[in-house]
């Protein structure tokens, strides 16, 4: 064997390029690292040299009073979800030790459920937890007040990590509170507005105005916002009629809730009523330290008929309200509210192609109602209400485990599209087209939970 003049040098030629090469693939990795640890210092830097109105930085965390859209976190989360033709690969993207994105970077999208938070343990009646019986919810900034049907509570759970949701505090009431089923943050973010149907089969139904003031606030020892909710005023009409052996009132079973300022529909399924009721303007001294003149909701006027029977989603569009009753499984029954005190079925809409001239409805398919409201009334009992319209996510309860659960917010309006329950998309990380479902599941379709206004046992 003879040894060629150069195989030496070649030989370590080779060993100093192999070792340049893995200094090099050293260097990256340690240079994405130090990029995933800066960025949000970087980010920071950018929010506060912006100006107030950038929206590319609207999300900073504040406090219970501030309304905020998660814009930035959320564009950048659900492009971390979809993994689809977005460049922008920054926030929570697996990638190899060269950068590149690792997955699937065309189809869309990835999954469907976000995060979750689960707080109830046991079986009912005895089950114990802040969120058992999740069921109504409202969002709020970056609060979702969730009403905890099994637990008589109100929740409060922080949706700042989208990610990963956190119990923020609670209120309980076993009497006011009893089956709290919706609520609804009133427009001065001082107090809720919560509705609960009562216990089964009576059905002794609460309005109830919670406060949460910021001196309801505090600050734990990481800087996180807790709240002590508290139950300050309610308004009930419910009783038994012991010759008749039946639930009376205007609010036996008490349902479902809209509000638009200081007005409140409440629909009831065991009175198969519409109620209008006023709330207060707001809880504190006004600027001339003056109080409010009540903090107790009202009846304005409440309607009964059976129409209305077993009514269980209320909408509101201008002078007419929109409700889901067993009635009618397809249609919604328009109820017109020119006059608060009197409330009649039959809305006023106007005549297509005559200006000026409108007819009375008194039903309508929820298809086109839909139009008229922006969104349908049935299968999204359990979709928090409040949420933006440009958000990227969704909030879903699920009532027998207890548990809310971030969503991408288009599952949600496939699922309600399709007549599908929008729970699909918090059991599982689906991981299909939202607009393809083969074989189809079976559609949504409203199961009382209340029985009907009957002789007590």
């Amino acid at each position: 064997h003879c040894k060629l003049p150069n195989e030496g040098k070649i030989d370590a030629s080779q060993q100093r390029h192999a070792q340049l090469w893995g200094a090099m693939r050293i260097a990256r990795v340690v240079a994405l690292m130090l990029a995933l640890m800066l960025a949000p210092r970087v980010e920071d830097r950018a929010r506060d040299a912006s100006p107030s109105g950038d929206a590319a930085f609207a999300t900073t965390r504040r406090g219970p009073g501030d309304r905020e859209t998660m814009t930035r976190f959320g564009a950048s989360l659900v492009g971390a979800l979809h993994d689809g033709d977005d460049a922008d690969h920054t926030v929570g993207v697996t990638v190899d030790e060269d950068g590149n994105p690792i997955g699937d970077a065309v189809t869309q999208p990835a999954r469907s459920m976000v995060g979750f938070v689960q707080d109830c343990s046991g079986f009912p009646p005895t089950q114990s937890g802040t969120l058992c019986g999740a069921r109504g919810a409202y969002l709020h900034g970056h609060y979702l007040y969730v009403a905890a049907t099994q637990v008589d509570t109100v929740s409060v759970v922080d949706v700042y990590r989208p990610d990963m949701p956190t119990v923020a505090g609670s209120v309980t009431d076993a009497k006011v509170l009893k089956g709290v089923v919706a609520t609804w943050m009133h427009r001065s973010g001082e107090y809720l507005i919560a509705v609960a149907r009562g216990r089964r089969p009576e059905g002794f139904g609460h309005v109830a105005l919670i406060d949460v003031r910021w001196d309801r606030w505090r600050t734990d020892a990481a800087g996180r916002y807790l709240v002590t909710p508290r139950v300050v005023s309610h308004l009930a009409n419910c009783s038994t009629d012991v010759t008749r052996g039946l639930s009376v009132g205007k609010l036996c079973g008490a349902r479902a809730v809209a509000v638009v300022d200081e007005t409140a529909y409440v629909v009831s399924e065991m009175s198969n009523s519409l109620s209008v009721v006023v709330v207060p303007a707001r809880l504190s001294k006004d600027f001339m330290g003056f109080e409010p003149p009540t903090i107790v909701p009202e009846f304005v006027g409440t309607l009964v008929d059976t129409r209305l029977e077993g009514a269980y989603a209320v909408g509101v569009n201008g002078p007419n309200a929109y409700v889901a009753s067993r009635w009618c499984k397809t249609c919604v029954v328009l109820v017109s509210l020119e006059d608060p005190g009197n409330p009649v079925v039959g809305g006023k809409l106007p005549r297509p192609g005559v200006l000026g001239q409108f007819d009375v409805v008194t039903s309508q398919e929820e298809a086109i109602a839909r139009i008229a409201l922006g969104a349908p009334l049935r299968g999204v009992e359990f979709v928090a209400k409040g949420v933006e319209a440009d958000s990227a996510f969704a909030f879903v309860t699920t009532e027998f485990d207890g548990r809310v659960t971030t969503v991408d917010k288009k599952c949600v309006s496939f699922s309600a599209d399709l007549g599908e329950s929008v729970q699909q998309c918090a059991l599982s990380a689906r991981r299909v087209l939202y607009d393809l479902d083969f074989p189809a599941d079976p559609r949504y379709e409203y199961r009382a939970n209340a029985r009907p206004n009957q002789a007590l046992g």
